[in-house]
């Protein structure tokens, strides 16, 4: 039974591309059940150097558009992966010209949110692993030649080390030789760019349209202990293709949780030699080539755990917000109107002006943010809304200036302002590319009901 077996044999995966025999070498890769329950450990803000805490957690996968979502496991194993050996596993990002592409997609995408999962037998604090994300490396399987000049980091659109060296807390072992599995997310203020369909436009394929990514264990196992790898995922009779992204529905069902099988990802994986890992000339029992574990469904599906979120186009991203709501008129008839200038970014952190405008004269007033929205009634009797959800910060108290009694005053506040003079911090929640923030506008009238009115709202994007 597959699920006893201990080391087994990768069989030689025949070329996904057509009308070609060739086949990769073999080799003594294998596959291991996962040893209990795959552990969640959270997410991590790569660029500053963090843990989220779980309100955090939740703002930065709600302000990622899920692109890609391989996360469907069955047989709950992973592949044994040398610190001689790259594994290279590959996949789709639906938006490129020419394809029938879901609602929201885009040509290309700025990625702020990945999610991988791995095993290792080496301590916490000795954990080395490189992850790097390709636009393409020559495609998926493709009989026997590599997808990979000599260096991965030198292709990579973004090459994330989490080593030892890099300062990153990556978990792993709590004793010698004993392996532990786990779930880590990772966000990231500046994000990167990965084209749709490989290259933005969609040839229908697979050498062409598949994005690839990239695993790297450098760490060396503990002697005698297990070989640490990448998690399997992709379970096509859980989730069809492209699950859990975009407008389309998970797979999963009642039998198990909502996952995906991502979109393009292939029964197969190349392995190659590691040109930088010192003292590594060939890869354990083979070497370079496409492989794969005997043949989906008698067997696991050859291909790695990962998600993707997007904080929408790559070069799109000028900040412009969007109103909703519904705004509050006072007894002078004044119905106050949000509005931006400015360009919220997590690398120019330049004036962010947030303004109500048509707001009655000489009333105090004040801007308040928050991360999430809502569309509450301000009480019996009002005409105004509350629009954006607790909790929420406030910006300075002002006068809103121009003439009692008429429509010509205003109430703005500095974004930036606020997040310098608060540690770059907004509700325990540090801005990154994509974070959606949603701002509306309060104004003191004591002749209305709760003796307040309130502004429509916006929703801001921060971009990169």
């Amino acid at each position: 039974m597959l699920q006893s077996a201990r080391w087994l044999s990768v069989l030689p995966l025949l070329s996904v591309v057509a009308a070609t025999s060739s086949r990769a070498q073999s080799t003594q890769l294998d596959f291991h059940p996962v040893p209990g329950a795959i552990a969640r450990v959270g997410v991590f803000d790569y660029d500053n150097q963090r843990w989220l805490s779980p309100r955090a957690e939740l703002a930065a996968r709600a302000s990622s558009i899920p692109v890609y979502d391989n996360s469907c496991i069955s047989f709950g194993f992973y592949t044994a992966v040398s610190a001689c050996t790259d594994a290279i596993a590959d996949g789709r990002i639906p938006g490129g010209l020419g394809g029938n592409n879901p609602q929201g997609a885009t040509v290309d995408n700025q990625i702020n949110y990945f999610e991988f999962a791995y095993c290792t037998a080496t301590l916490t604090g000795a954990v080395d692993i490189k992850v790097g994300f390709y636009d393409s490396l020559g495609g998926p399987c493709a009989g026997s030649l590599p997808p990979t000049p000599p260096s991965l980091a030198s292709q990579a659109a973004r090459y994330f080390d989490f080593g030892a060296n890099s300062g990153f807390p990556l978990p792993g072992a709590t004793s010698v030789g004993a392996l532990a599995c786990y779930f880590i997310g990772i966000t990231s203020n500046s994000g990167f760019c990965l084209q749709s369909d490989g290259d933005g436009v969609f040839n229908n394929d697979a050498l062409l349209d598949n994005f690839n990514w990239s695993f790297q264990l450098e760490s060396p196992p503990s002697p005698g202990g297990p070989v640490g790898g990448v998690v399997l995922a992709g379970e096509p009779s859980l989730s069809p293709p492209g699950g859990c992204t975009y407008n389309i529905p998970c797979g999963g069902g009642p039998s198990g949780p909502a996952c995906g099988t991502g979109l393009g990802a292939l029964d197969g994986f190349w392995v190659n030699v590691d040109p930088a890992a010192p003292n590594c000339t060939t890869a354990p029992g083979g070497g370079t080539g496409c492989y794969w574990f005997g043949g989906y469904p008698g067997n696991p599906f050859a291909s790695f755990y990962l998600k993707l979120g997007s904080a929408g186009s790559c070069g799109a991203c000028d900040g412009a917000p969007t109103s909703y709501c519904t705004a509050g008129t006072s007894t002078s008839g004044c119905a106050a109107s949000m509005s931006l200038s400015g360009v919220p970014s997590v690398a120019n952190p330049q004036p962010v002006i947030l303004s109500a405008n048509n707001v009655e004269g000489q009333r105090a007033g004040l801007v308040f943010v928050g991360l999430s929205q809502q569309s509450v009634p301000w009480g019996a009797g009002s005409s105004s809304f509350l629009c954006v959800k607790p909790p929420i910060a406030r910006l300075p108290v002002q006068n809103s200036g121009g003439t009692a009694g008429q429509c010509n005053g205003a109430i703005s506040g500095d974004l930036n302002a606020y997040l310098v003079a608060n540690g770059n911090v907004l509700l325990g929640v540090a801005p990154y590319s994509g974070l959606l923030v949603h701002a509306q506008t309060w104004c003191r009238h004591p002749a209305t009901p709760k003796s307040t009115s309130l502004s429509d709202a916006l929703t801001v994007t921060f971009c990169p």
